[in-house]
């Protein structure tokens, strides 16, 4: 916080500070006149510990007396506050090689253990959705704090053929963006063209997320890294979490056999993309860490103007009331 980001609602009151050197004046004179008056039995004395603790009563009674002023000017700070989002999007791959077993007992089995994890422990108040990602993407619930809404959506999820995890970011930037921001049609339809001109980035979101939990497989247009761009153009973070092992495992389908392996450059570049984080976890309990670990992390700081009167109030009555303290018991007066 700086002094020039400070605004007053009372900038009037202000005016007050000029009897500040008055008062310090009066004060002078009348330990002057005091000390004078004192004079022929100033060889009493035992020490000079009286006088400084006059001094010191003095002091905090003037710094209290300006705090006070300065509180009744009502000033506004800006600050920085904590603020969890109110929202979250998760998009869950349901493509085929989510059926590999390298995280036991399966890609998709653990992911949807983990996702309850997460929902569990998020506050009743936040609002979560789904999204499933295959050969297209489907908004299987929207943001909601229904919590027996969310599981059943989980539960009902199949694996499909495809993995166009772009499209999944697309139609959950549209689920949780002002209706409009996002050209979903176009984008799924193939007729989005990103813009040749740079464009300023919007400030970072503080109430909505992207949560992707993925092998990072994605094979199918639109581009998942040009949806990622475009996340970050509307200042939605999308957290990325890598599910499965590098070494990978083998599908077998149709007599074919294939292996399958988790690919972790796209989904750190999407977080990366989104000023985001990319977790990696290549086994149930290192899922629930992730997510237990996210949870903690979606909390934004928000600039916000904030009026800080009760806080300098709080000041000035210490102030004053130790001033006050301290020349009471040196000499019975309050300064």
């Amino acid at each position: 916080m700086k002094l020039s980001e400070i605004a007053w609602i009372w900038p009037q009151m202000l005016w007050l500070l000029c009897l500040v050197p008055l008062l310090i004046i009066f004060y002078v004179q009348q330990r002057l006149q005091r000390k004078t008056s004192n004079a022929p039995a100033a060889w009493l004395a035992p020490s000079t510990t009286p006088y400084r603790a006059g001094y010191w009563s003095a002091a905090l009674t003037v710094v209290g007396i300006i705090a006070f002023i300065l509180a009744a000017a009502r000033p506004q700070a800006v600050i920085l506050v904590p603020q969890r989002v109110d929202a979250v999007m998760l998009v869950l791959d349901t493509s085929g090689s989510m059926r590999a077993d390298d995280v036991s007992p399966s890609r998709i089995e653990a992911a949807k253990a983990a996702i309850r994890g997460f929902i569990e422990q998020q506050p009743a108040s936040m609002k979560v959705g789904l999204v499933s990602v295959a050969a297209t993407a489907v908004v299987t619930q929207m943001p909601t704090a229904d919590r027996e809404a969310l599981y059943s959506a989980l539960d009902g999820i199949a694996l499909q053929r495809g993995s166009a995890l772009g499209a999944g970011i697309a139609v959950a930037l549209a689920a949780v963006l002002p209706p409009g921001s996002i050209p979903l049609q176009a984008i799924l339809n193939g007729e989005y063209k990103e813009p040749t001109s740079p464009e300023t980035a919007a400030s970072t979101r503080d109430s909505v997320a992207i949560v992707m939990l993925s092998d990072g497989a994605g094979n199918m247009e639109p581009d998942a890294r040009t949806m990622a761009k475009l996340a970050a153009r509307h200042g939605v973070r999308i957290y990325t979490v890598g599910i499965g092992t590098v070494q990978g495992a083998v599908l077998r389908a149709q007599g074919m056999a294939m292996r399958v392996r988790l690919e972790e450059d796209l989904l750190k570049l999407i977080a990366t993309e989104t000023s985001a984080d990319y977790f990696g976890a290549a086994s149930l309990a290192e899922l629930h860490r992730v997510y237990e670990t996210m949870g903690k992390n979606i909390v934004f700081r928000q600039q916000r103007q904030t009026e800080i009167t009760g806080a300098l109030l709080l000041i000035a009555a210490l102030l004053l009331g130790l001033g006050s303290a301290i020349g009471l018991m040196r000499s019975g007066r309050v300064i």
